[in-house]
């Protein structure tokens, strides 16, 4: 008996995503003066749970990108008050970061792929590299790179 022929999955459709959870942080990415308002503001404490939608991680990953427990950042969840501006800028700066890699690559579970993947041109796995504002801007530089097609 042959069997069925296996349907292909359909890819996620991710647009919602954009547009309910990085929409909102657009225009920080658009004005440095914009960015540096939000950042000395402090992000509502809402933003943390808007990253986790946008990158699909865990708390664990998150807090590890931002440098404190998880503790500490469920805390921040659920906090009244705005985050400070160190916590601030990381995630602005986390957004602006998956909006570039979901224009790179057309997809986010694409560029969450490519993030968890070795590359030579930075020596290492980008994903390893987002504790920092400076790994950041170097898995960013990464993806211009790629857009413009220089890939080592």
């Amino acid at each position: 008996m042959k069997e069925p022929k296996p349907y292909p999955i359909p890819e996620p459709n991710e647009d919602w995503i954009l547009r309910d959870y990085i929409e909102p942080y657009e225009s920080y990415f658009q004005s440095p003066i914009a960015k540096l308002n939000a950042i000395k503001q402090g992000l509502r404490a809402a933003s943390i749970a808007d990253l986790l939608q946008v990158t699909g991680y865990t708390q664990m990953d998150v807090a590890k990108w931002l440098n404190i427990t998880e503790p500490t950042l469920r805390k921040n969840m659920q906090g009244e008050k705005g985050l400070n501006p160190g916590i601030s800028e990381h995630i602005i700066q986390l957004f602006e970061l998956f909006n570039k890699g979901y224009d790179t690559f057309g997809a986010l579970h694409e560029f969450k792929a490519w993030l968890k993947s070795y590359n030579p041109g930075i020596d290492a796995m980008p994903f390893d590299m987002l504790d920092t504002i400076t790994g950041i801007g170097i898995v960013m530089h990464e993806l211009i790179r790629i857009d413009y097609g220089a890939i080592a």
